[in-house]
């Protein structure tokens, strides 16, 4: 793998053409056409993202000059600590990339330097060999680990994955798990995730990534990522997503599922909740089962009902019991499993 340095070059229209981009995603006037223009001016060419990727890259170094507050780090959510609840679910207003006012002065030398300059270069934290490191969490329990990179990983309960970072990428292998990923940017480096059959490329953005059951979906926050073949790094990517966009895909399956969501929904469990919208109940019953050390099972004429709610995480009885305060459902606790099934 190689920096962006040694691929093809990038003409100078496309340079600017990436900067506008960048620019006006970044502003509170993108709107789902810009997007979808964005994806479609992606798709051109691949020259077009190795332009953007080097232009998110300048823009990651002139945001660091400015220096922020760190936010305190939340502790490890231990299961039980909040109690299971119905709330009605309001839609939240999704997070922009909203440049800071001070970076509008910024933005004119951004495109001339990019116009000017002509190559990009990439900051490198590899030192020494490649060190793999492993990440658990326990059932019900949340965690943040920060890499060496910079990169911000917040684990979902019971989640295993390793993590490491060489010389010329960064990589990502997911057991069994569910995380977001705030990627640090390294044109230079770009940053692999597996997760069962499919690899996930990134150089920079955030996005939640689950691996669970045969299951695997990727839903994006901010920036672009592309999903291809495991073990296939030369293939055309399956799929370019970008904000607001979320690929499904059944492990061994042929098929992968893109359409429009919401991050905020697909990330709720990092504040300590799950929303459901519309989801069907045997759904619902596989996401709650992950927070619970029994097999959650519906009956056939359950499976379909449809669920629309915002629970805290919380202990699985407690779960299942605001859930059953709203719906036709009954709940039959066995030694082995939870059974679900209409309410007689």
């Amino acid at each position: 793998m190689t920096g962006p340095s040694a691929r093809s070059p990038i003409p100078d229209a496309v340079r600017e053409r990436a900067a506008a981009w960048c620019v006006r995603l970044g502003s509170d006037e993108a709107d789902d056409a810009d997007w979808l223009a964005f994806e479609t001016w992606l798709a051109e060419n691949p020259v077009h993202l190795q332009a953007y990727e080097a232009v998110e890259h300048l823009w990651s170094d002139l945001d660091a000059l400015k220096p922020v507050a760190a936010a305190p780090q939340a502790a490890p959510q231990a299961a039980g600590e909040l109690a299971a609840t119905v709330i009605p679910l309001t839609p939240r207003p999704r997070p922009t990339r909203r440049p800071p006012a001070w970076m509008g002065a910024v933005a004119a030398s951004l495109l001339a330097i990019i116009v000017i300059g002509g190559t990009f270069g990439g900051v490198s934290y590899w030192a020494g060999r490649p060190k793999t490191e492993a990440f658990d969490t326990a059932m019900g329990q949340r965690r943040v680990v920060t890499l060496a990179d910079g990169t911000h990983i917040t684990l979902n309960g019971d989640s295993h994955l390793t993590a490491t970072l060489g010389r010329h990428e960064r990589r990502v292998v997911m057991a069994s798990a569910e995380a977001v990923f705030d990627v640090a940017k390294d044109p230079d480096r770009p940053f692999f995730i597996e997760a069962g059959d499919r690899e996930i490329r990134v150089v920079g953005t955030e996005f939640n990534v689950l691996h669970q059951g045969g299951e695997v979906k990727v839903t994006v926050r901010r920036g672009v990522v592309e999903v291809r073949p495991k073990g296939a790094p030369g293939a055309q990517p399956l799929a370019r997503l970008t904000k607001g966009q979320a690929l499904s895909h059944r492990v061994g399956a042929g098929a992968d599922a893109v359409a429009a969501a919401d991050p905020d929904v697909a990330m709720a469990w990092t504040t300590g909740r799950l929303v459901f919208q519309g989801e069907r109940l045997s759904d619902v019953a596989a996401t709650l089962a992950r927070y619970g050390r029994r097999p959650i099972v519906v009956t056939p004429e359950a499976r379909d009902m449809r669920v629309t709610a915002s629970l805290n995480i919380g202990p699985e009885d407690e779960m299942l019991r605001a859930l059953t305060a709203f719906l036709p459902v009954q709940i039959d606790r066995r030694t082995d499993s939870v059974r679900l099934s209409l309410r007689r």
